[in-house]
């Protein structure tokens, strides 16, 4: 019997004994390593992202292959992996037009918060031998932030800008710092945050309690907004205010989960004057499996804040919505 973390709705969870799990054709079995605490998960607990309990939740697993189905060549037990949440069929409307993540064909991985989960073969994605497990566990979000930063024009000599300094914008940042963005400033009001925000290569730290961030980009800009800004906490009134701090023709990219039925609170005329383009990016798009060597070549020392039993799962999803660290993981 292996334990699992079930939702139940709301805060509630109850820690539970099922089967293990076996592994079905075209599947495998994972020992499960290590689980990221997702935003999504805190959203999904406080009614803010739809959901439908119960439900084991967890989306961000590292683990070591220990079963095959038939038709998964044995050679994969003991392969150090990370488990993307979907698979692809490659040939779907959504795979080959828009995204390999909606694909209309997908298989699911089981929910992580256990001791093992069970997913299909293509889903569990071998990590490079020198990328520890733990910090693997972090390939799922930053594939979201390396989806949306290839969705950016990159102009020569530019200045982009991140608001919110969790593992979300600090990925972001990094991968438009690596694909040529010039200047890079993080806008983040814990200090912690701001200053680990120069490991990813921020150029330039914004206080929000000291100053206007328009001001803020302006004074280090020759007077001038943004060639982009990114949006990486999910609150509608820092979306205006990327909208806000780019210069004309600028882009602003959401990268942070707006709570369902969220407006955008910004002026449509000044967006149309301004040429404004704005981008959603929401899921791993057509990067995961290459996500866990692009984090590999990134200074991930000390972005794990906080690692739980899985019996405190509850308690790490409050501290994970309160912005006690940069990022919590559960250790089952």
């Amino acid at each position: 019997m292996m334990r699992v973390m079930t939702w139940h709705g709301g805060d509630k969870f109850t820690l539970d004994q099922i089967p293990d799990p076996t592994a079905k054709p075209g599947r495998v079995v994972v020992k499960v390593d290590t689980i990221g605490v997702c935003g999504t998960d805190v959203h999904i607990t406080q009614g803010l992202f739809p959901s439908t309990p119960p439900k084991v939740l967890g989306h961000e697993g590292s683990g070591v292959i220990v079963e095959v189905g038939d038709g998964v060549d044995k050679s994969r037990i003991g392969d150090r992996v990370v488990m993307n949440t979907t698979s692809h069929c490659g040939v779907c409307s959504a795979c080959t037009t828009w995204s390999e993540s909606r694909c209309e064909n997908a298989d699911l991985t089981s929910g992580m918060f256990a001791e093992y989960a069970t997913a299909p073969t293509q889903s569990a994605v071998k990590i490079p031998d020198d990328l520890d497990l733990e910090q693997a566990a972090l390939t799922e979000p930053a594939s979201c932030c390396l989806s949306g930063s290839e969705m950016m024009r990159i102009d020569e000599g530019g200045i982009g800008v991140v608001i919110g300094g969790g593992i979300m914008g600090l990925f972001t940042l990094a991968f438009l710092k690596r694909r040529g963005v010039e200047r890079m400033i993080m806008s983040e009001p814990v200090a912690a945050r701001r200053e680990m925000a120069r490991q990813f290569g921020a150029d330039l730290l914004h206080d929000p309690a000291d100053g206007d961030l328009s001001d803020f980009v302006k004074d280090h800009n020759d007077g001038y907004g943004a060639n982009l800004a990114a949006e990486a906490v999910g609150r509608p009134e820092l979306v205006a205010k990327c909208v806000e701090v780019v210069r004309p023709r600028g882009q602003v990219l959401i990268i942070g989960v707006a709570p369902e039925g969220a407006p955008l609170p910004v002026d449509l005329y000044d967006m149309h004057y301004r040429e404004i383009t704005v981008k959603g990016a929401f899921g791993r798009g057509d990067v995961f499996a290459r996500t866990p060597e692009e984090i590999n070549k990134l200074d991930l020392s000390g972005v794990i804040s906080g690692r739980y039993d899985l019996q405190n799962v509850p308690q790490a999803i409050v501290d994970s919505g309160e912005g006690k660290g940069v990022k919590f993981v559960i250790k089952p």
